[in-house]
């Protein structure tokens, strides 16, 4: 595991600010370098300070209390900064301090392999998402990075945190500027590119060598130690990795100082000593599971087998990957991967429409410029009129005038066909032409408040059975127009009853406003029939393909709101598959 500097900069004491409002990075460099004294000095300051406190210092206070406490492994100094940064931003609608809590919070999940860490995060940047203070939107993707870079999802980490940089680089923040650094030579490391992971941790060790901030410094270096043995470079590795944990042992910072043992273990393995290597190995298992890190077992357990194994110890090696192995898989469950998967998708298109708002503010400007330039042209045009002379000497500029009036013009117009094509392929699937997710999500809920005699509305969630032997056996392209085959008969089928969407890989949705429960089984049976005799080309495999149908007629009493709705529906697909697939089940029917 890779060492993650978790929220640093400046490093002034809490007596030092005094009036204004602290910044939400007051304490990021002290969390590091002396957690325990920073939560000492913040549980003083906001006894002091009571009611009179500033909430914005309040916030940060307890922002950099919950840093520090991750970084000494204090779970009661972590569970009281979060609590009061929940109470805080429930009792004052500070989505800031919400924000604050849910990336601490996901932070030590992350690390420690349990919960839905990721999800945490990505609920934590959608609160402050869209944000007018350009500090506060850096700081929030710096931490979506780092929680991506720390659960070693690097394809997803590299974008985010060169994001980041930019963003400090944006607003001026060096600290900030190292902090994305070394997350993006993480994920550098993590994707097998390590000469440009070193390249990065080499930023960012310079840039916080320069800022004054050797310990910081210090921390990089045991990350750039491991690209030093990948390099062959061993000797330079185990002087790094060893100045690390001298000031990590020193500072108490338990979690840090296991990453150090293990690069110290590996690098003597690469100079010769096997066996040596082990059993330093073996004692920094025992003092994680001694201090109860179970979040860094599984790095450390494959460490200690790869260890073992170059020291002829196979028993153990086999032992110590097997138990490896089984962490692993009782923290990924698929039920968290496709929560975090639809908290993804809802942050990217939240991403775009914030683009498209910038895009329409530009066009507006750009309008706005182009009138201007039209007027300066007209009073050109009288004044060349009014004196010949002086038309002669201005007619060279009114033409260019005229140009840019001409030039502005065609960019607005490809600007709002340019937003225009963006707000389809935000409510399009791009593969079947149907609505898309976010669409049938904006449809249901606008349907939801609605009220009358009219028949309840009704759900179905299907499902193509076996859809991954159809990709396996005869390949995603002819997967892809089963798929367009199976859309294009439940649009007809449908018709005007209700709206067809594609809201996953082989996963539709039929929205029926005023279907009722007897016919909207009926039409169930009409599309599981209809698609069972469709006709497949001969490259498929199958000879025919089926589907699973989950059908819930909304009731305000039962499911309260789309979530309940939705959960009903996927129950009662759940039971149709396990019946068997190839059937209609209503949820009135498994209740």
């Amino acid at each position: 595991m890779s060492r993650h500097l978790a929220a640093m900069v400046l490093l002034l004491p809490l007596a030092a600010h005094a009036g204004g409002v602290m910044s939400i990075n007051a304490l990021r460099a002290r969390a590091v370098t002396d957690p325990h004294g920073v939560i000492a000095d913040v549980r003083q300051r906001l006894d002091h300070g009571g009611p009179n406190l500033a909430q914005a210092d309040e916030r940060a206070l307890l922002w950099g209390m919950g840093t520090a406490a991750i970084n000494a492994d204090d779970e009661a100094a972590l569970t009281e900064s979060t609590l009061r940064l929940d109470s805080l931003g429930h009792a004052g609608g500070d989505a800031v301090a919400l924000a604050a809590s849910g990336f601490l919070r996901a932070r030590h999940d992350v690390a420690n392999g349990i919960g839905d860490g990721l999800g945490e995060a990505l609920r934590a940047a959608a609160r402050v998402q869209g944000s007018g203070d350009a500090q506060l939107v850096a700081w929030a993707r710096f931490q979506l990075c780092d929680a991506y870079a720390l659960a070693e999802s690097a394809a997803k980490a590299l974008p985010l945190c060169r994001r980041a940089e930019d963003s400090y680089r944006a607003v001026g923040d060096a600290w900030g500027i190292a902090d994305a650094e070394n997350d993006e030579g993480i994920a550098l490391a993590t994707l097998g590119r390590t000469r440009e992971a070193a390249a990065a941790y080499q930023r960012s060790r310079r840039r916080f060598a320069g800022l004054g901030a050797t310990e910081l410094a210090v921390m990089v270096g045991d990350n750039l130690s491991k690209m030093y043995l990948k390099l062959g470079r061993p000797r330079e590795a185990l002087a790094l990795s060893r100045t690390s944990l001298a000031h990590e042992l020193a500072a108490g910072r338990i979690s840090d100082s296991l990453d150090s043992s293990t690069d110290i273990a590996r690098a003597e393995a690469a100079l010769g000593h096997p066996h040596q290597a082990y059993a330093m190995m073996q004692a920094t298992v025992a003092r994680a599971r001694a201090a109860g890190i179970d979040g860094q077992l599984v790095d450390l357990l494959r460490s200690e087998s790869e260890l073992a194994e170059r020291a002829g110890r196979m028993h153990d090696a086999v032992a110590q990957l097997r138990e490896a192995l089984k962490r692993t898989a009782a923290t990924s469950t698929p039920a968290l991967r496709a929560i975090e998967a639809e908290l993804e998708a809802r942050y990217a298109v939240r991403e775009k429409e914030l683009r498209i708002h910038d895009l329409e503010r530009e066009n507006r400007i750009k309008d706005l410029a182009l009138k201007a330039a039209r007027a300066e042209a007209r009073q050109r045009e009288e004044a060349r009129r009014r004196d010949v002379l002086v038309g002669r000497v201005t007619g060279g500029a009114l033409a260019g005038l005229l140009l840019v009036a001409v030039l502005l013009f065609l960019l607005l117009r490809a600007q709002r066909r340019h937003a225009a094509e963006l707000r389809l392929q935000a409510l399009r699937d791009p593969l079947t032409g149907i609505d898309n997710r976010r669409a049938f999500l904006q449809h249901a809920d606008a349907l939801l408040p609605l009220r009358g005699d009219a028949p309840a509305p009704v759900l179905m969630l299907i499902d193509v059975d076996h859809f991954k032997r159809i990709n396996d056996s005869a390949g995603h392209p002819q997967g892809d127009r089963v798929l367009v085959q199976v859309s294009t008969f439940l649009c007809e089928a449908v018709g005007t009853h209700g709206r067809v969407s594609r809201i996953g890989g082989e996963e539709f949705a039929v929205l029926c406003p005023t279907l009722g429960a007897e016919a909207g089984m009926r039409l169930a049976e009409t599309l599981r029939a209809g698609v069972a005799g469709l006709p497949l080309s001969s490259k498929v495999g199958p000879e025919r393909v089926t589907v699973s149908i989950g059908v819930a007629v909304f009731d305000a009493l039962r499911h309260l709101d789309l979530d309940g709705w939705m959960r009903a529906a996927d129950a009662a697909l759940y039971a149709a598959k396990s019946s068997g697939r190839d059937q209609a089940v209503a949820a009135a029917r498994i209740d």
